[in-house]
């Protein structure tokens, strides 16, 4: 009987036990989930089945607000946060009245909603009077401690974080003394109540004095002073008009724009999305990605991390954009170096071609240039461009076959890595623009009588090897040297260009060179045997499309005679050679996109003169200097 009851206790124990521990339970994960955002780790993505609700305030509609925002959704969607779904937005605007901020704040602090996000930096100096209940998220503003957010980044109101886009005021000024070498005189106007465009101004008007220019400002109040105070600056006598992202100043900026065009006086602004309608260009902010990057800081307040715990962020993607309308209307031409693919015609998927000859590591570091140059310049395959790659691996009936293949087809722009391959194209296509690279000797082959007279839908880089270069350095490395050897293709235009001219440098320095002709890499071979035999001293091998692809055997053959050999290629040093004067092809491949930016941009190839490749290198094999027991001078070797 004691036995029973002593059971029956243990039981009800363990049931009331069972009771207060599940009854708990939800007290301990809100403990537990306090404990994480203390430290934290609050989860950026959306919790399934929870919805949410958002407050918005902005000064009032406008292109870099519409930027921001479909940043911000995107960023949104992409952590589960879905508008109009899981995430409701309640919007509300001061139309572009800074007086109205503290009201649509007020209002907005009274609204059922989880988080606010505050735009501008007026407003979130008026969200932080205004906003007492509810914790607040900032975007899109250039200054945020100046609005009061707080001492620093890391110091700030325990109610407010975000993330602040300080512009790119120093660039903006050396982008106009690029574009406009004379300038000295840059007029500017502004709300002298906004604190970003004080500190702007100010930042703008200290960098200037270190360029020479002068910046004459002058403030407005509202938006109706914007056209007079546009137009009293023009009178000024000033070179260039630059306005940076001022609420008031944007928000009449068909004003602006149009006065500058009515006194043909270029304008500059730091906001992308007005340049379209009218302005000459803006060295700006990509609002859209500041709006991506903003999401993730709203997605952890609204899962309950508090704003105190989360430092403030300043984020810029610089974008700079040209309006070519209004650059050929006031006739300015941008350095090659602002030139993007986004700038000629925005969202333009290009269709690229690209033919080789053959596979060396010439055309490999080419195609690498290319493609790096490409990058650089903004074009992402896949994305606004393709390419087709063609190589004809050496035989000329599949480059009549490649040839006939790219002709037939319709492309933006056509590069061209070879001399047979530009021969061969030149020939087919008359209309399509080509570049080429890694061509040795363009007017040997036919392109024009002179680098600025050619064939009008052609331009590009002669990769025409430094001969007086490299037999200078040969002879300070074996010093009485008499007698030079090197194979060439006598069906490679570009190769009995290149042995021509190797003759003549050697001839203007007292030495002999043999040549030895080959067609196939078996003659390659027999030839590298041939030549050791006629009393050479050092192999100075050209760079041509046959003798490129298989310079290892002519590499073997020096080994085996003990023959120092000396290249035009660098990855020759690499496999065996003393030293290599060569050609950047790599670069070649990255100048070739350069003339292409401009082919791109509007300008024909008939008006851009050929150009030689913009980088030599020298490269000396230490272990290939002892072995042939020969001392590259240090000078060259300082190179290395």
């Amino acid at each position: 009987m004691k036995i029973t009851k002593i059971l029956n206790g243990i039981i009800a124990l363990l049931l009331t036990g069972s009771i207060l521990l599940f009854s708990d339970r939800e007290n301990r994960e809100v403990k537990k989930e306090k404990k994480q955002i203390v430290e934290g780790r609050a989860e950026e993505n959306a919790i399934p089945g929870k919805n949410y609700t958002v407050g918005l305030t902005y000064f009032g509609p406008d292109a870099t607000f519409d930027m921001t925002m479909a940043g911000l959704w995107d960023g949104m969607k992409a952590l589960g946060f879905v508008k109009d779904s899981n995430l409701k937005v309640i919007a509300q605007h001061a139309n572009c009245e800074i007086g109205n901020l503290q009201p649509i704040h007020l209002n907005m602090d009274n609204q059922l909603v989880d988080l606010i996000i505050v735009t501008s930096t007026p407003g979130i100096t008026a969200a932080i009077s205004a906003v007492k209940k509810h914790p607040m998220v900032f975007t899109m503003t250039y200054t945020p401690l100046e609005a009061g957010a707080g001492k620093s980044y890391t110091d700030h109101l325990p109610t407010i974080t975000g993330v602040g886009s300080f512009p790119p005021v120093e660039k903006t000024f050396d982008f106009i003394q690029e574009v406009f070498p004379e300038v000295k005189r840059v007029g500017t106007l502004y709300n002298s109540s906004e604190a970003n465009s004080v500190k702007v101004v100010k930042t703008a008007s200290e960098y200037s004095k270190t360029k020479g220019i002068e910046l004459i400002e002058t403030t407005v109040i509202n938006t109706s002073e914007v056209f007079q105070a546009a137009s009293a600056l023009c009178m000024r006598n000033i070179d260039v008009m630059w306005v940076t992202g001022d609420n008031t100043a944007v928000q009449a900026i068909h004003g602006i724009i149009k006065v500058c065009r009515d006194n043909r006086i270029p304008l500059i602004l730091n906001d992308v999305d007005y340049v379209n309608q009218g302005a000459l260009a803006a060295v700006g902010i990509g609002w859209y990605s500041t709006g991506v990057q903003t999401a993730p800081y709203v997605a952890r307040v609204l899962n309950g991390e508090s704003p105190a715990e989360i430092p403030i962020v300043n984020f810029v993607e610089e974008d700079i954009k040209l309006n070519m309308e209004v650059a050929k209307e006031l006739n300015i031409t941008f350095p090659a170096v602002y030139l993007k693919p986004d700038n000629p015609q925005t969202n333009k998927i290009y269709k690229f071609c690209l033919t080789h000859y053959n596979d060396s590591p010439n055309s490999e570091d080419v195609e690498k240039g290319i493609r790096d140059e490409l990058k650089n310049n903004g074009f992402i395959e896949g994305k606004n461009y393709s390419m087709k790659v063609f190589n004809a691996q050496g035989d000329v009936s599949t480059l009549n076959s490649i040839t006939e293949v790219v002709a037939g087809d319709k492309w933006d722009l056509i590069f061209a890595a070879s001399t047979p391959t530009l021969q061969s194209f030149s020939k087919k296509i008359k209309k399509t623009p080509i570049v080429f690279t890694n061509v040795g000797d363009p007017l040997r082959a036919g392109l024009g009588e002179s680098f600025t007279n050619h064939q009008p839908n052609i331009t590009g880089i002669s990769t025409m090897s430094d001969f007086e270069g490299l037999i200078n350095l040969v002879i300070e490395t074996m010093p009485g040297i008499k007698t030079i050897g090197t194979i060439y293709t006598p069906g490679e235009v570009n190769s009995v260009a290149y042995f021509e001219r190797l003759e003549m440098a050697a001839k203007k320095r007292g030495l002999t060179l043999i040549a030895v002709p080959a067609n196939t890499v078996t003659e390659v071979s027999d030839a590298s045997q041939a030549i050791t035999s006629r009393g050479i001293q050092a192999f100075t091998q050209i760079s041509d499309n046959l003798t490129g692809s298989c310079y290892a055997s002519i590499i073997k053959e020096a080994y085996k005679s003990k023959i120092p050999y000396f290249g035009f290629v660098s990855d020759q040093v690499d496999k065996g050679a003393v030293a290599a004067l060569a050609r950047d092809y790599y670069v070649a491949g990255v100048d070739a996109v350069k003339l292409a930016m401009k082919v791109i941009h509007g300008t024909s190839p008939a008006d851009i003169p050929f150009e030689y490749v913009s980088k030599t290198s020298i490269k000396v094999n230490k272990e290939a200097m002892k072995y042939f027991s020969v001392q590259v001078p240090a000078k060259y070797l300082s190179e290395d």
